[in-house]
């Protein structure tokens, strides 16, 4: 009883404090995508559209008409800047973003002080120049000639992969002046953001960066959108604030486990296998267990349901809760950027297509436990209804990528066995064996000649990726993750 209400307590206490950070923020206004006319007229590479897609892999890109996206069409690098007609001083500002392959956009608060977003997805663990990066200062010689901007680079890279939706937030402190024009202080990013991961923290930014459009330092200005590559921006919105009104615009940061420094466990030199519980909203999953890797891409599994329930990057978990007060509490954090996937079963026996998809896993369902293999990674034994299981999860293309293969024993489950690979509220087939999953947050990847065998449906507004016991073989099943 005492570890369910100290869990209760955590959980109700992070969800009051997110209530309150949220009702608290001043009200949002929206750039609207309807079509152009919040901008400035000089930007005609840019253009208004309903959906797109960046294959990560062949920068090929997919678009359809409608409203609602801002799509910029052009790769030449002489484009026009995109500046709005609304000025801002102290802003809270969000919006989403799409990156062509090896694209770079950046945003300029007050069309002065600048964030390049960039595709570096591909960049091996490396923060240097990563998505994020703030253009701090110009340094100049004697003469007074331009030399070359100083960056400051996250604190991590947490950039997801080429046509995924990603989310920028950040708070801009506008510089001040006195009466007579002097500048008393300096603009500053309180907070930035990206995918939901703290990047920066208390950034002065002395000056103005050496590409921005704007070359004079002033109480207000437009945001820019300068870009030489092909993207996509949604969903902009931004909010004014007062200097006394900072605290209630600024993302809550977690508050450590009775004063305690936050125990980090990071893999070094080989893979690290952790059983914990995990979070989800106000329950508890106690059979699970958390899988690291020392190129910095981990998973967390469900083995109740079979099901891997976490993806992320970065650093690994912070386990205090583990280790404080005798471990009471058992709940390792993921830390970096986390996408969530659902915790229902990743096996069942489906009477019919329409049949819903259980919430729990059937009885034939039996958890044999892991032994590692060569390289020190678990594979799990399960059996269901005497299909014999084996699965193993893997890195793969520069730890770009999480592969999952299931091997299986014999076929004695029968015809009407289902897998389920991804659910969600949206799921579009690609092209490439890509599959787009919850409206373009991750990928999952099919090899060939699995394709022909999967099944996209929709229960109950629900999307689901199935691949039916027909479509399975001796050669087992591998699909791969991709964010």
């Amino acid at each position: 009883m005492k570890t369910n209400y100290l869990f209760n307590i955590i959980i109700f206490s992070c969800s009051l404090i997110l209530t309150l950070h949220a009702q608290a923020q001043p009200a949002y206004q929206e750039i609207g995508m309807t079509d152009k006319t919040a901008f400035a007229d000089n930007a005609p590479d840019w253009k208004i559209a309903g959906d797109i897609w960046y294959n990560p892999f062949r920068n090929k890109l997919k678009e359809e008409a409608g409203t609602g996206i801002l799509l910029n069409i052009s790769s030449g690098n002489n484009q026009a800047p995109l500046i709005t007609k609304m000025e801002h001083g102290n802003m809270l500002l969000e919006f989403d973003f799409m990156l062509a392959p090896h694209a770079s956009v950046t945003v300029y608060l007050q069309g002065r002080y600048g964030i390049r977003l960039t595709d570096s997805w591909t960049n091996k663990n490396s923060i240097a120049q990563a998505c994020g990066t703030i253009l701090n200062e110009n340094l100049k010689s004697n003469a007074g000639e331009i030399q070359h901007a100083l960056n400051i680079s996250p604190r991590s890279n947490v950039a997801r992969a080429p046509g995924l939706w990603q989310h920028l937030r950040a708070v801009f402190q506008a510089p001040q002046f006195d009466a007579n024009g002097n500048k008393k202080s300096n603009a500053r990013l309180l907070q930035v953001a990206l995918n939901d991961v703290l990047i920066h923290e208390g950034i002065i930014l002395p000056y103005i960066a050496s590409d921005a459009p704007f070359k004079s330092e002033s109480k207000t200005g437009p945001l820019v959108f300068s870009t030489g590559n092909r993207m996509a921006f949604k969903n902009i919105h931004y909010a004014f604030f007062e200097d006394r009104e900072i605290e209630k615009v600024l993302m809550p940061v977690p508050v450590p486990i009775n004063g305690k420094v936050p125990l980090v466990v990071t893999p070094v030199n080989k893979t690290i296998i952790q059983r914990c519980f995990l979070g989800e909203k106000d329950r508890k999953m106690t059979v699970c267990a958390v899988i690291g890797e020392p190129g910095q891409i981990h998973y967390g599994i469900n083995l109740e349901q079979g099901s891997i329930i976490r993806l992320w990057k970065g650093d690994f978990i912070d386990a205090t809760t583990m280790w404080e007060s005798r471990g009471e509490i058992q709940l390792a954090r993921p830390l970096g950027s986390v996408i969530s996937l659902p915790s229902q079963p990743l096996f069942a026996q489906l009477a019919n297509g329409q049949a819903p998809w259980p919430q729990l896993m059937q009885q034939e369902y039996k958890l044999k436990g892991y032994f590692l293999d060569k390289q020190g990674r678990p594979v799990f034994n399960y059996t269901f209804n005497g299909l014999q299981i084996s699965d193993r999860t893997v890195p793969s293309d520069d730890n770009r990528i999480l592969t999952r293969t299931l091997q299986f024993g014999n076929n004695a489950a029968g015809n009407d066995l289902c897998i389920r690979l991804a659910a969600g509220d949206k799921i579009e087939k690609l092209e490439d064996g890509l599959y787009a999953i919850n409206n373009k947050s991750y990928y999952l990847r099919l090899d060939g000649n699995k394709q022909r065998g999967a099944i996209l449906r929709n229960i109950n507004g629900r999307e689901e990726l199935l691949i039916p016991a027909s479509a399975l073989s001796a050669q087992g099943l591998t699909w791969s993750y991709i964010w």
